[in-house]
């Protein structure tokens, strides 16, 4: 805690009540706080200092002389103040004015320790770490529940990260293995397919996503079976290529074959989930962290793009697919 801090919460919660104090004690400890105050430091103090006594010798040496003869003087004063002595009229201005600069100070000085005090019990927010993105209907094609066998509503990683992924009963998933409803067809057989964020978002440290792979078999491993695009606002998309046995691999590693069940880029590709399908072989969830460059995260996050690639390698005429099955942002 600053030390401005500490001074305000003093000001305000460590002030010594005495209930047996006298009033001639409170009314002498009352003057001796005024004469205390900071606003008499300084060239302030001094000219006070100094008009105070020179208004009291001059009172007292106009009044030594004959004290009875000034006594129409003070009768006079009373009835007309600006027939005073000058010195008695500038005197009593000064006084003043320091009494006004005194209270004014105190008064904005509460206000601004008593301001101090609210912020201080005002419960603090703490932001989530993830954010959660549904994946919308116009892409999404499938239920993860038809997939896979007792899911957990929600997932964080073994690695050191602890990504946290939301998997609501009702989750929809994107598999490019079906049809999807609002594509872009791209040259030599890619299909392009994305949607808008519900609201832009900006401070993201990362982008994560569960995804796998689908019949990767080894003809495929080094294939670019797709592209994801984060698309910023005002600035140039952060691409990232998925290749087969780099950063993404086959969601079905219990399938007998000869499929990709590796990755070789663990900085990216993590594993998130294990258990079984429905028909109970077993099956993985993979985490595929995109990094956000650091002169990209005040920028807005507006939309993620997918692209597939559905070229075919011999003998295979299936082709190789990918699956989305979750979306969360890291945030700074």
């Amino acid at each position: 805690m600053l030390a401005q801090e500490q001074f305000a919460i003093q000001k305000v919660c460590a002030m010594p009540i005495n209930i047996n104090e006298k009033p001639e004690r409170k009314i002498f400890g009352k003057i001796k706080d005024i004469l205390r105050d900071p606003v008499w430091n300084g060239i302030v103090g001094l000219i006070a200092i100094l008009t105070a006594l020179g208004t009291v010798i001059a009172f007292v040496s106009s009044f030594i002389p004959s004290l009875a003869d000034r006594t129409q003087n003070i009768t006079l004063w009373l009835l007309e103040p600006f027939a005073m002595p000058r010195y008695i009229v500038m005197g009593g201005a000064f006084a003043l004015v320091v009494l006004i600069v005194m209270t004014t100070k105190r008064y904005f000085s509460s206000l601004a320790s008593i301001s101090f005090l609210q912020k201080l019990n005002k419960p603090v927010e703490n932001k989530p770490k993830f954010v959660p993105i549904p994946l919308p209907a116009q892409i999404a094609n499938a239920y993860l529940s038809d997939r896979f066998l007792d899911l957990p509503s929600r997932i964080i990683t073994p690695n050191n990260d602890k990504v946290e992924f939301q998997l609501p009963a009702d989750s929809l998933i994107l598999d490019t293995n079906i049809i999807i409803r609002y594509v872009m067809p791209r040259d030599y057989g890619w299909e392009e397919f994305g949607f808008r964020l519900p609201k832009p978002v900006q401070n993201i440290k990362s982008v994560h996503f569960l995804i796998n792979s689908g019949n990767s078999l080894m003809a495929y491993n080094g294939f670019k079976v797709g592209e994801i695009k984060l698309i910023f606002k005002d600035t140039p998309p952060i691409v990232t290529d998925l290749v087969i046995g780099k950063n993404i691999r086959e969601w079905c590693i219990g399938n007998p074959g000869n499929y990709v069940r590796e990755v070789s880029d663990h900085l990216v590709n993590n594993l998130a989930w294990k258990g079984d399908n429905k028909e109970g072989v077993r099956a993985v969830m993979d985490d595929l962290k995109i990094p956000v460059f650091e002169v990209l995260r005040n920028n807005l996050l507006e939309q993620i793009i997918f692209a597939h690639n559905k070229a075919t390698k011999p003998p295979d005429q299936t082709g190789a697919h990918f699956s989305v099955f979750a979306i969360t942002l890291e945030l700074e």
